[in-house]
């Protein structure tokens, strides 16, 4: 373990096309999910459907992001781990990700939402805060289960404490959902979680949900990406085939991504299958198999934008356009033309503000950092 240090870790090495690609498409899924059926229920007949009523699998898209999540945060704060200033910038950088683009994405609802705000409400809403529920985006519940990831895994970078902690943290989440709990408990020795369940229930159920299963498989991913540079081409390309048809076996079982599974056996066997999916496009990517331009790096940060500000946007299409009725297609003509016009505001949102602000957050953060070092030399 690195000795505690205040000096900041070197910077993340640069981002992977293939990963930013899947996030982008992630996204689009989601956005699908939600933009779909509002464009049904402008048909002017009813059984009039874009698409044969095809549902995007909205929830493929959410496990996508959740292993991505946890294979970033390993593969990019691995030299952190033992830091003791680390935390707090692990912290801020995460916030400064989260925050701009969701409050900027909340002043539509608000708006039509207003009589709703009371200051306790309005107090969780505005910090995500993981111990609650209330959104008035769609798409934000997701982002409480990233912030109790990130407030937990941001305390398993402390020197001597955090490793520790990390391991308690994934034993006492598997202790709770163990495939089949039954058997497993009893090969283990173990009773069972009462004690657990019930201050999860009382503290916080989202700091050891099922969920951060998919988050632990990413960890393992990017742990490995990190140690195991030495692995070549032909690894990398096993892994993602077995990846793509562990994935694919547990699509067909989950409504081809509709549905989240069961947390017995199901979501960890999802989990694994998009974590070796990960793992292995990004070790072609890194052996030069697979070659993606920069414009693969800009739909990935397009993608988080485009995840929040989606459902705002349609809130306020909807409340100015509840009466419009329209032929097939017609239909077809404002599916395409709401997308383009998501897509291009996201676009506007992510180069002109999300990003601009992120990078005076960050210049913020590291002259912070240089001042508190250069205070204690």
């Amino acid at each position: 373990m690195p000795h505690a240090t205040s000096r900041p870790a070197a910077a993340p090495s640069a981002k992977l096309g293939t990963l930013e690609l899947g996030r982008f498409l992630a996204a689009s899924i989601v956005v699908l999910t939600h933009w779909l059926p509002d464009v049904n229920t402008h048909a002017a007949h009813a059984g009039q459907t874009v698409f044969a009523g095809w549902h995007a699998p909205g929830a493929i898209g959410v496990q996508y992001f959740f292993v991505l999540s946890g294979f970033v945060m390993a593969s990019a704060h691995l030299g952190d781990f033992g830091r003791l200033t680390a935390p707090l910038r692990f912290w801020w950088r995460r916030a400064c990700r989260i925050y701009p683009s969701y409050w900027l994405a909340l002043v539509i609802p608000i708006h039509y939402l207003s009589g709703f705000l009371t200051p306790a409400f309005s107090l969780q809403l505005f910090t995500l805060s993981p111990w609650h529920d209330g959104d008035f985006i769609a798409p934000a519940w997701s982002l409480r289960y990233e912030i109790a990831f990130y407030t937990i895994f941001g305390l398993c970078l402390l020197p001597w404490l955090g490793r520790p902690l990390l391991a308690a943290w994934i034993l006492l989440t598997l202790w709770r959902w163990a495939p089949g709990p039954a058997l497993a408990l009893a090969l283990l020795h173990l009773p069972p979680p009462f004690l657990v369940n019930e201050l999860a229930t009382r503290y916080g159920d989202r700091f050891t949900s099922f969920m951060d299963i998919y988050f632990f498989a990413g960890l393992a991913a990017g742990y490995g990406f990190a140690r195991l540079r030495g692995a070549g081409a032909v690894v990398s390309t096993a892994l993602t085939g077995a990846g793509a048809v562990l994935s694919l076996v547990m699509l067909s079982r989950l409504g081809w991504g509709d549905q989240y599974g069961a947390p017995g056996t199901q979501v960890p066997l999802m989990a694994c299958g998009l974590a070796m999916l990960l793992l292995g496009l990004a070790g072609l990517e890194r052996h030069g198999w697979l070659r993606l331009g920069r414009w693969a790096e800009r739909a990935g940060a397009l993608s988080y934008p485009l995840y929040i500000l989606h459902a705002p946007l349609l809130l306020a299409w909807d409340q100015f356009n509840r009466a419009l009725k329209l032929s097939l297609l017609d239909l077809y003509g404002l599916s395409f033309v709401g997308l383009l016009t998501l897509y291009l505001a996201a676009a506007a949102v992510t180069f002109w503000y999300d990003q601009p602000l992120q990078r005076q957050f960050r210049r913020l953060g590291r002259g912070t950092a240089l001042a508190i070092a250069a205070h204690r030399a």
